[in-house]
């Protein structure tokens, strides 16, 4: 797989590929456990979504399979994380941001910190961070996730330096080991039901 393969995202893309993210990630624990309410998911995970694909196309990088947006992938580079607010500030319309507060952000908060930090202490050296891949429930299965990762991590390869990520489901750890990653942590997020993975491929 190339670049040639996928597409890259620009601004016109964040709405349709926020579309597709909610789809994907309607059962994934995190937003289950904050917003048990399904319509409230939707509502909240859209806005949630609209935030991390502005913030990678501003400081990052995202990607859809093609056009249809079978699936996506955002990844960003540690020079530019953590998300501080002035960062969220300048890279997301004020719109979505006030979107996401009203839609009850805050719920997600403490379990966010908490990831972070892990992050944080887990990947202090220079990486990119996968920080979200999602593929539309009625594609997957077939190969995109495949077609999202492999150009990146080649291209990481090639810059000799780690890729990082996280899942909160443990159906996506073995996924995650078939591209190279290993897990490096496995902790219980305080006050919730929540596990915590942390994975790391290092360059090959």
């Amino acid at each position: 797989m190339e670049f040639s393969d996928i597409i890259k995202l620009n601004k016109s893309h964040i709405k349709p590929a926020a579309e597709v993210l909610v789809k994907a990630f309607q059962t994934y624990p995190l937003l289950r456990h904050c917003f048990p309410n399904e319509q409230e998911l939707r509502e909240v995970a859209y806005y949630f979504f609209q935030v991390t694909l502005n913030y990678s196309i501003h400081y990052g990088e995202a990607y859809a399979t093609s056009p249809d947006m079978e699936g996506i992938a955002i990844w960003v580079h540690s020079d530019k994380l953590p998300m501080t607010v002035w960062k969220v500030l300048r890279a997301v319309p004020l719109s979505v941001i006030l979107g996401f507060g009203r839609k009850g952000s805050g719920r997600m908060k403490r379990s966010s910190d908490y990831i972070d930090a892990r992050h944080e202490r887990l990947a202090p050296e220079k990486h990119w961070y996968l920080q979200v891949i999602g593929v539309n429930p009625q594609f997957q299965g077939k190969g995109y996730s495949g077609k999202l990762i492999r150009p990146m991590l080649k291209r990481i390869d090639q810059e000799d330096i780690p890729c990082y990520l996280e899942t909160l489901d443990e159906r996506n750890v073995g996924i995650y080991e078939h591209f190279g990653f290993e897990m490096i942590e496995k902790s219980p997020i305080p006050k919730t039901s929540l596990t915590n993975w942390a994975m790391l491929r290092r360059a090959i």
